[in-house]
């Protein structure tokens, strides 16, 4: 996206957290400035909200469990929410969900340790929203790979300083990126660090 046709564009703080809301036709771009940072992304129709970004769904009509260009991210409801249309790392995630703090008390035995979704919980608020709002997430440049045999685990990000994901909004839409704070597992390299987040102008 050219800087002329930008409506933001800034730096989202290493385990930071926003949303914003796109118009049908706007885009989003989500940069990983430094190399292997991941950003759990969440989606919401407008004007409702009630219809949201659904793993199942998306990855049924996509016959996929590896997105990039050219896929939809699909809501409860089968409804075109956001389409790739960039994608220069070609690894994400729909499988995973996000961390939070539950979680992470059972699998590493730690107190309060803040995840993407307490990130969400404080990012959706204004729009009226609550922690049972939160949909599972789409992880761009989180990498967990599938064996053969279904087994399944987190690996550190492919993705290298300047990779970046391009999405088109096909609906009016409340988008929510947290940039992962999870530094217990190789979800982003043993590091967190700051991604670039682009908009586009409205049309």
């Amino acid at each position: 996206m050219t800087t002329a046709a930008l409506a933001e564009d800034f730096v989202l703080a290493p385990a930071g957290a926003v949303a914003r809301t796109l118009r049908r036709g706007q885009s989003l771009q989500i940069t990983d400035l430094e190399g292997q940072q991941v950003a759990d992304v969440i989606v919401f129709a407008l004007p409702e909200l009630s219809d949201r970004l659904w793993p199942s769904t998306t990855i049924r009509l996509n016959g996929t469990v590896y997105f990039t260009t050219g896929h939809v991210l699909y809501s409860e409801l089968s409804r075109p929410l956001l389409t790739i249309v960039e994608d220069t790392c070609g690894r994400h995630d729909m499988l995973a969900g996000s961390c939070n703090a539950e979680i992470d008390k059972v699998r590493y035995g730690v107190d309060e340790h803040r995840g993407c979704v307490e990130n969400f919980v404080e990012a959706i608020a204004p729009w009226g929203l609550a922690r049972p709002d939160v949909p599972m997430s789409f992880n761009v440049f989180m990498n967990c790979p599938v064996q053969p045999d279904g087994s399944w685990s987190i690996a550190e990000p492919a993705s290298r300083a300047g990779d970046y994901i391009t999405f088109r909004a096909e609906a009016d839409v409340l988008v929510a990126i947290s940039n992962c704070p999870q530094d217990l597992n190789p979800c982003n390299a043993g590091e967190l660090k700051p991604l670039g987040i682009a908009i586009s102008a409205a049309r």
